[in-house]
């Protein structure tokens, strides 16, 4: 099996470069997309490219707004440079420059064979849908454009109605058939990327709702539509394959996680977690590297 390592960052090159080197294998290549605001340089210093790290350059480097569809085109840029890649992939996971596996390799892969679709879908945002969410794709959001960054209108607009809308954790590891079908529809509904450019974080929306109307929806592993619990369900910090704590309270979310967390990670059915800071995760991150030694 081998695996496309897609990775969203635009800050901490130490520990982008501690996770990449965490995620060497014979069976991993690191795809790398590095925010058009920053420079680039400081994180291929710690890290250097080669057979098995692909950094995106030039134009195909995007300048990501935080809520705005730009980060959707880095995800699709990174998509497209490992699907043309001269190694094919089983599996695509994408992680943030923030994320650290929290496995050893070879239990991440055996985890990563098979025919799930790591994912998590919260709640439906369609017409018919009343939640807090649904302001995302009911209203004007504009993050990307310099002149009206983070701005809105207050003019309501129709929800897209081609297909179904769902919102869930914006970090997934999907196989190689849902990426195809994924870039397919894009390719083929050009009425669906417009609609998102003007959706608050369409990241947890768009590759969402293409998986949850295509074949491969029931293989996803975290779906509110197929759980019995709810409640049980809402309190989990698994996102997929990621371990993330929206559950915490006093603290901003998602929280830094510290070696108070490592009972939780280890406990936990995720190979990846998130969010960690170079400082204030420095102890669990050598807890962490400790376990990924030990047979």
């Amino acid at each position: 099996m081998n695996v496309a390592v897609l990775i969203l960052a635009h800050d901490q090159p130490a520990h982008l470069a501690r996770l990449v080197k965490a995620l060497r294998s014979d069976w991993t290549r690191v795809f790398i997309h590095i925010d058009a605001k920053v420079d680039i340089a400081s994180f291929q210093q710690h890290i250097p490219e080669g057979e098995k790290v692909k950094f995106l350059k030039g134009q195909d480097r995007i300048e990501v707004a935080w809520g705005g569809f730009s980060i959707v085109k880095a995800t699709l840029r990174l998509l497209k440079a490992s699907l043309s890649d001269e190694e094919r992939f089983d599996r695509f996971c994408l992680l943030s420059g923030s994320d650290f596996p929290i496995r050893r390799l070879e239990d991440m892969r055996d985890g990563l064979d098979s025919e799930k679709e790591f994912m998590r879908i919260d709640r439906r945002l369609d017409a018919s849908d009343n939640n807090s969410h649904c302001r995302y794709v009911r209203y004007f959001h504009f993050l990307d454009g310099p002149r009206i960054k983070g701005a809105k209108s207050k003019k309501p607009r129709k929800v897209y109605s081609g297909i179904s809308l769902y919102h869930g954790c914006a970090w997934w590891s999907l196989t190689e058939g849902c990426i195809k079908y994924i870039v397919d529809f894009v390719e083929r509904n050009g009425d669906y990327t417009d609609f998102h450019t003007y959706t608050l974080c369409p990241d947890e929306i768009f590759f969402h709702s293409i998986v949850k109307r295509s074949p491969f929806a029931a293989r996803i592993t975290h779906d509110f539509e197929t759980v019995e619990d709810l409640d049980a369900f809402f309190a989990l910090n698994e996102h997929g394959c990621h371990y993330i704590d929206w559950t915490s309270k006093g603290v901003p979310l998602p929280k830094v996680l510290n070696e108070t967390d490592l009972d939780d990670l280890r406990s936990s059915g995720a190979y990846f977690a998130r969010k960690f800071r170079e400082e204030a995760s420095n102890k669990l991150l050598q807890r962490i590297e400790r376990d990924m030694r030990e047979p």
